[in-house]
């Protein structure tokens, strides 16, 4: 009789052991890790953190030159951000509405532009132009 009641409570503990291990694989399998959404530069994007392809590494945009919108009666975000390679040979514009960053070539001084935008310094302030339409600027 006593071995059977310690074999039903050998039993008793696999059991419920078992049953924990799995509740927390179902556990992890639904609970997302932070900081395991790395892009496929090794970014992190919960930290806030996007390639640089001037910089060559991740990036915090919001940590760079910040470009405030000029007129939000469009469907762009309220803010740019803005990287200028220190040789100043390119620029990097980081735009909500564009997946990746956009990169802008030295044209003259204090001028940059690809095929889509333009971005100008005046007066030490920054302003990024699409077409003939101003979007953002640096505030002095």
């Amino acid at each position: 009789m006593k071995q059977s009641l310690n074999m039903v409570m050998v039993a008793t503990v696999m059991f419920m052991s078992c049953q924990s291990e799995n509740k927390q694989a179902t556990q992890s399998a639904q609970t997302p890790i932070v900081g395991a959404d790395k892009d496929a530069h090794g970014c992190i994007a919960s930290a806030g953190y996007t390639w640089s392809s001037l910089k060559d590494s991740c990036v915090r945009p919001f940590e760079q030159i910040q470009l405030d919108i000029i007129d939000n009666k469009e469907s762009y975000e309220t803010a740019a951000f803005l990287i200028v390679d220190e040789k100043k040979q390119a620029a990097e514009v980081f735009l909500k509405e564009s997946p990746e960053s956009i990169v802008l070539k030295h044209v003259q001084a204090y001028e940059y532009e690809n095929e889509d935008y333009k971005l100008i310094q005046d007066q030490h302030c920054w302003t990024l132009i699409k077409g003939n339409q101003k979007l953002y600027k640096e505030k002095p």
